[in-house]
């Protein structure tokens, strides 16, 4: 299905690169050194990837954390979509990658609809509140984010997953309000590079800041640690990039929780 889709706007986009000048792509259709700027022979489709978690958990009975088998389960499955990329690619003339996505919207509404269409086994699966409404699927490859993992672990499991992805792979290391010094932050990025396959870390800290004083401290508060106002905005990164709390779906205010309950057991 997502090669399809991908096929399909390859040749929306060619028709409107066909337009030339007078069409809305002109500048990605504008001459290179005797070619087009885009040159979509040379480009590449990602397939992105949400709940692998839940899919061997539903398979083995245990999350990707759980057990040794759950976690080689899921690297054969990874390999397996890896193979049919590599296939769909040759059979499409496209290239066709996997990659982590952020999964800001998807995560929350696949589980909505497993949720909708295949209760109760479904209910047994998602994560969050369903009594909230409150749901989410674990992103991507990673390990359940409410897991209690040291996170040193956490970047050895998870990155035995990026090799296999071409796109964009990485583990968060979440901070919340702690303040690692630079000192150790160094140290478990060189041993995370030199004794695991990770690609990429991602140190995610927290931020609260109050628009009545413009005061900002680390970690979510409900009021202003300065003036007392309860009028303040949390800053997050439980999506793919650091933003306001006030702008997250209900699955990743399930996710956020999950994150500092994890977080606070720890």
């Amino acid at each position: 299905l997502g090669a399809r889709a991908h096929a399909q706007k390859r040749q929306f986009m060619e028709r409107l690169l066909a337009l030339g000048d007078g069409g809305p792509l002109a500048l990605l259709s504008m001459d290179c050194e005797g070619s087009a700027y885009l040159r979509l022979d040379r480009a590449t489709c990602l397939v992105g990837m949400v709940g692998l978690n839940e899919l061997v958990q539903a398979h083995r009975g245990t999350q990707l954390h759980e057990s040794e088998k759950a976690l080689k389960f899921g690297l054969k499955i990874l390999t397996h979509i890896q193979k049919v990329a590599a296939k769909l690619s040759r059979q499409h003339g496209m290239r066709f990658i996997l990659e982590q996505t952020p999964a800001e919207s998807t995560a929350y509404r696949f589980a909505r609809l497993d949720l909708k269409y295949h209760s109760p086994r479904s209910g047994r699966l998602v994560r969050g509140d369903i009594a909230r409404g409150e749901l989410y699927y674990t992103n991507s490859t990673q390990l359940n984010i409410a897991a209690k993992t040291d996170p040193f672990a956490r970047v050895r499991s998870e990155g035995l997953f990026h090799p296999l992805i071409e796109g964009n792979a990485l583990t968060s290391v979440w901070l919340g309000e702690s303040r690692p010094s630079a000192g150790e932050m160094a140290r478990f990025v060189a041993d995370a590079f030199r004794e695991t396959s990770s690609s990429q870390l991602v140190f995610s800290p927290e931020f609260t800041v109050c628009p009545a004083c413009r005061k900002t401290v680390r970690g979510l508060k409900p009021s202003c640690t300065a003036c007392g106002s309860t009028r303040v905005e949390g800053i997050t990164r439980v999506g793919g990039y650091l933003t306001h709390t006030s702008r997250l779906n209900r699955g990743k205010i399930a996710e956020l929780r999950d994150t500092c309950r994890a977080e606070s057991l720890r």
